[in-house]
């Protein structure tokens, strides 16, 4: 998704730009190994949306013709949150719920059709290509075909790495001579685990349930695993299990289905119980925040950037990926712009630029996994000192729709994370704290009904 957001980018500053790619890309919306993480829920922010509307033009009105659903998270998902379940509002701000190949199937499509674009599959890059003129500077990328055929060197103006967070980058960089960039890594031992389902036709449903999703959070230190069920294209469920802190969900079957009925409400296994399991179920436990910090790299190497994952990937729990990979090929275009493609600045400029984006994410994700026990990392001052107003802060947001929508737009990248810190934010959250003092509301011993509201208003 990054190489395909950047790849446009590219295309309107140089004459061809050329995606390299390991894989076969499939016809249609089919999973393909060099995404292993693609058959767990995946989430679209209301940026991310924006951004690959302005990227691709027809976007969106491709996404619903390939069947995404298009809802707003607090009034269409049952949302059972450490104190209890929250109630059923309305945001105004509809996202897309689909799968992750139908996302990025959408994206390649248009891609395709620009005129100066090669999509170059089945392809391993192999090594960086360099001159050594007082410093050094990429000029190419060594490529092998994995389906037979002669190693080459594809000469190029620009590299933009945008291989995630598996990149090579670092091993090439010390093929060069050149000390990779420092990395900041936060790991709070996370992990996933996903099944497909045929979804009931809905006349099969309780009438009472009018909910089309399901999200259910953790709740330290009783309960490690959270749990969201998301409809998808094609009539289909998908259900993720999340464990914290080496609480890993099973990865088989019937442990898959037994944990359901343990989590906090049995809302999401009395569900599937209408439903038709349609697939195994797959495991992912590569979920550690790492940021290699190229906008203080002490090397130069003109001529090469790294973008979204490769240079800062999050715990894909909190759906940022595909977001942060769209907004840093924005970034790059405005560097373009600034610079001029073939300026000895643009990376150094670059690099500034998406790291002091990619700082906002990072601080959202970083500091939610520093709440499990066991993180490895090294916490900011900043986030230590936050963690109790952030807590209380969304509480707060269960019952305060102005706070609500604040933290909304703020979560979905469409504030600043100092919006929360607004004068009359913190004064709600004030408020809302010194009403609920001594309530009880948020104690270790609050129990959730099993089921959410039935009677639940939209407001």
């Amino acid at each position: 998704m990054a190489g395909l957001s950047a790849g446009r980018v590219l295309s309107d500053f140089f004459d061809h730009v050329t995606v390299v790619d390991r894989d076969a890309y499939p016809e249609g919306a089919l999973e393909r190994p060099g995404v292993p993480q693609s058959r767990h829920v995946h989430a679209l922010l209301a940026r991310g949306r924006q951004e690959l509307d302005g990227l691709f033009p027809g976007f969106s009105e491709a996404m619903r013709a390939g069947g995404a659903h298009e809802l707003d998270f607090p009034s269409a998902f049952a949302t059972l949150r450490p104190t209890g379940w929250a109630p059923r509002a309305d945001n105004r701000l509809p996202l897309f719920f689909a799968s992750r190949t139908q996302i990025e199937t959408t994206v390649r499509g248009l891609f395709r059709k620009l005129p100066n674009v090669t999509l170059l599959e089945r392809t391993a890059v192999t090594g960086l290509a360099a001159t050594r003129q007082g410093h050094t500077k990429a000029t190419g990328v060594h490529i092998t075909p994995l389906d037979g055929g002669v190693s080459t060197t594809l000469e190029t103006d620009l590299i933009v790495d945008a291989s995630g967070r598996a990149s090579k980058a670092p091993e090439w960089f010390r093929e060069l001579g050149l000390t990779p960039p420092e990395e900041t890594i936060v790991d709070s031992f996370s992990g996933y685990s996903s099944r497909w389902f045929k979804a009931p036709d809905p006349s099969r449903l309780p009438r009472d349930w009018w909910w089309k999703g399901v999200w259910i959070d953790v709740k330290l230190p009783e309960n490690t695993f959270a749990c969201v069920l998301i409809p998808v294209e094609q009539g289909r469920w998908l259900v993720t299990i999340a464990g914290v802190a080496k609480h890993y969900p099973p990865n088989d079957e019937a442990g898959f289905m037994a944990t359901l009925p343990q989590l906090r409400s049995p809302i999401i296994d009395k569900m599937v119980q209408f439903a038709e399991p349609i697939s195994p179920v797959y495991s992912y436990r590569a979920m550690a925040n790492r940021f290699r910090h190229y906008e203080r790299w002490q090397e130069r190497l003109d001529g090469f950037l790294a973008l979204g994952d490769s240079a800062c990937a999050f715990n894909p729990v909190y759906g940022q990926g595909m977001t942060t990979g769209a907004v840093s090929a924005t970034i790059l275009r405005d560097c373009l712009k600034q610079s001029g493609p073939t300026s000895p600045e643009l990376s150094q400029q670059f690099f500034r630029a998406q790291a002091k984006f990619q700082q906002i994410p990072w601080g959202l994700a970083t500091g939610a996994d520093f709440r499990f026990p066991g993180t490895e990392g090294q916490p900011s001052r900043i986030s230590s000192l936050m963690g109790p107003y952030m807590e209380t802060l969304f509480q707060a947001g269960d019952e305060d729709p102005v706070v609500r929508i604040q933290v909304s737009r703020v979560l979905n990248m469409l504030k600043l994370p100092t919006a929360l810190f607004a004068p009359h934010i913190v004064a709600r959250v004030a408020w809302w704290a010194a009403k609920h003092k001594f309530s009880g509301k948020g104690a270790g011993g609050y129990s959730a009904p099993a089921m959410p509201p039935v009677l639940a208003s939209v407001r």
